[in-house]
């Protein structure tokens, strides 16, 4: 099944005075983020032809920084299990939370079957995928995109990918949108994207002083009148803070300001404890965080994955696991598919829709145990039953409060 990347001299395409030959790959990947590159991987380890798409050069923001204990299963399957502990990421021991009265609880890690969590440095992270990727096969290309598509006789793809000035042609048999919330590939496919809250993150970066204590590797969850905090200590010794509200919640003008966040901040007196003592030393940056998903997931010789195909509220923790876990099943889907398997992507499609369904639950039945601010817009909102889709907003571009989409 394996394809050559080979470029067939005799199929080429002139673009201006550049002649672009043709290379063939089962696989294309639009997104190097955690379900991109997992499946790249998986895919590869198969003996598959793949090629990963990713926009960036992995050395910007990417928020997303704790992984709960259950993704050592999913490295595990992986086969990155030992190599992700060679990379000695900080360990996560649990969660701590403010939550339905003002009092903290710990919920910690100690009898969890796998151990402790982990925070790490996300882009780092993702940039240590994408070399696992390729250490097995897959081709990457950092700080390019996809500049056109179009299906073929065979029922592929004919693609050609912008990095620079380069210019390159592939045919591919099987296309994966891993772009993130925007699902840039598959919206132009005709899928749609039901958004289900308008939840924006305003999130900063603080350094501690010389006479800071360390913050502890606990994850504190904070709920306030108009939403929710989050912190946790990441690499370098530094703290990440999160202001999770509405986007019609949080003021439109100087979205951005440090100040603006430092004053929501006094309103979250635990959070604020643990953030005394440390300097802003990057951001705010406001972030997409609502709960979304997309329909149909699979198309003709393309599905969806991680972000594009769902995103998860920030509070499941669950966002990047998911995001790998999914990224492995949509590898031996694609694969099954290629081989015949006429029921292979049908079931990744079930698979997801019940997926996000369980969370729905899952999240609902979470913010339903805070009470104590019932003329809040923020938790009247979140009280609403969005199973039966009471908040759910569907629209080809709704994407009004969701910067920085793709992976």
């Amino acid at each position: 099944m394996t394809a050559t990347s080979r470029p067939n001299e005799r199929d080429e395409r002139r673009r201006g005075n550049q002649i672009l030959h043709k290379k063939e790959a089962d696989v294309v990947v639009l997104g190097g983020g955690p379900a991109g590159c997992a499946a790249a991987l998986e895919l590869a380890r198969r003996r598959c032809s793949v090629v990963v798409i990713e926009r960036s050069e992995y050395a910007e923001l990417r928020i997303g920084e704790t992984l709960p204990p259950m993704a050592r299963k999913i490295m595990a399957d992986l086969g990155l299990w030992n190599r992700f502990v060679s990379e000695e990421h900080l360990p996560s021991f649990g969660i701590s939370s403010v939550w339905g009265r003002d009092v903290v609880y710990e919920n910690d890690f100690i009898f969890n079957p796998y151990g402790a969590g982990w925070h790490v440095d996300r882009a780092r992270f993702d940039a240590w995928l994408a070399r696992c990727a390729e250490e097995v096969g897959a081709t990457v290309y950092r700080g390019a995109q996809l500049t056109s598509w179009a299906s073929d006789a065979a029922g592929g793809w004919e693609i050609e990918i912008g990095r620079g000035a380069e210019q390159l042609c592939y045919r591919t048999r099987f296309l994966i949108d891993a772009s993130g919330r925007a699902a840039s590939f598959a919206r132009k496919q005709g899928a749609q994207r039901t958004v289900f809250d308008h939840l924006i993150g305003a999130a900063a970066f603080l350094s501690a002083s010389a006479r800071s204590p360390r913050p502890n590797s606990l994850t504190l969850v904070e709920a306030v009148e108009q939403g929710w905090w989050y912190s946790a200590a990441v690499p370098n010794a530094q703290l990440v803070a999160a202001y999770f509200t509405d986007a019609d919640l949080y003021a439109k003008r100087n979205r951005n300001s440090a100040t603006q966040w430092w004053e929501r901040l006094q309103q979250a007196r635990h959070t604020k404890a643990r953030a005394k003592g440390h300097a802003l030393s990057d951001g705010p940056f406001i972030l997409a965080a609502n709960s979304s998903r997309l329909d149909p997931v699979v198309g003709s010789n393309w599905l969806a994955v991680g972000d594009a195909a769902m995103a998860f509220d920030p509070l499941s923790s669950q966002g990047v696991s998911t995001a790998l876990e999914f990224g492995l099943r949509a590898a031996k889907s694609i694969q099954a598919h290629l081989q015949g398997g006429a029921r292979a992507l049908a079931d990744y499609a079930q698979a997801v829709r019940q997926s996000f369904e369980n969370y729905l639950r899952v999240r609902d039945r979470y913010y339903g145990r805070e009470q104590r601010w019932p003329h809040s817009a923020f938790w009247r909102r979140r009280h609403s039953n969005s199973i039966t889709g009471a908040l759910a907003t569907s629209g080809k571009g709704d994407h009004s409060n969701e910067p920085n989409q793709e992976s």
